[in-house]
């Protein structure tokens, strides 16, 4: 009988070490929490998609965004949180918030920000997340158009020559103020046609006529910008918006 030149190979048995052992348990359990994730993940997008067939507000179409349950979400997670993980929860809701919209309907952003536009850009990117179609625009005027169509919102910067915000008690009072970025002071507002009892809970934006002495009730106030003896402010002074005290809006 010929001999055969077959010869059979085995895999060879490589032993993990301790360390490697702990490692691709580790890793087993990622995977396990992983798969938890994203079933819980897909089970909020499928609640969402009903949730945005209820919201159209009694009074007409607005936009699918209520910032107060929003605010309302985003601080029961954070106080539910580690301190030093809320950061990291913060912008993790953020993004399932903004997927969770984007089932109703992908919301649709207008920036405008003359100076710096990337922080303007950025701010509206973390608060609406990588779901929302967000792009720069030339003009603020068809922003506010175009967020007054109900359909999306425009972010508009306030450090500038340009006060679009005087429209806001005229022409566009059926939008609302509901954000601002920036920091303690904000540089640019988030405008939207927001259902009014779906505003924040937080500090007043109010367009004035006059300086920026405040109201004399005693409330703090921060002056944003001023154009021609007119002011747009935030002031912690309990207002209703579109009343005579010229609120136009509220920021969390």
């Amino acid at each position: 009988m010929p001999h055969s030149n077959v010869q059979k190979v085995w895999p060879e048995v490589v032993e993990l070490t301790p360390e490697q052992q702990a490692l691709a348990a580790l890793r087993a359990e990622i995977d396990a929490i992983d798969d938890q994730i994203l079933a819980l993940f897909e089970q909020r997008l499928a609640v969402a998609a009903t949730v945005g067939r209820a919201k159209d507000a009694p009074t007409g179409p607005h936009t699918k965004l209520r910032p107060d349950r929003e605010q309302t979400v985003l601080s029961r997670m954070l106080s539910k949180c580690r301190p030093e993980n809320a950061e990291a929860v913060e912008h993790l809701w953020r993004e399932i918030v903004g997927w969770g919209l984007a089932r109703q309907g992908r919301l649709q952003v207008q920036v405008w920000a003359p100076i710096e536009p990337t922080r303007a850009y950025d701010g509206a990117r973390l608060r609406f997340g990588a779901a929302a179609d967000i792009k720069m625009v030339r003009d603020p005027q068809k922003a506010l158009a175009f967020a007054a169509e109900g359909h999306g919102v425009a972010v508009l910067a306030i450090n500038t020559e340009d006060a679009w915000w005087m429209g806001l008690r005229r022409e566009w009072s059926m939008l609302s103020v509901f954000d601002g970025y920036g920091g303690e002071t904000p540089t640019s507002l988030a405008v939207g046609k927001i259902d009014p009892p779906a505003l924040p809970k937080g500090r007043r934006v109010v367009v004035t006529a006059g300086g920026d002495a405040g109201d004399g009730g005693g409330a703090r106030r921060w002056g944003l910008n001023t154009h021609h003896g007119w002011t747009i402010a935030l002031t912690e002074a309990e207002l209703t918006p579109g009343e005579a005290e010229g609120c136009v809006g509220a920021i969390g």
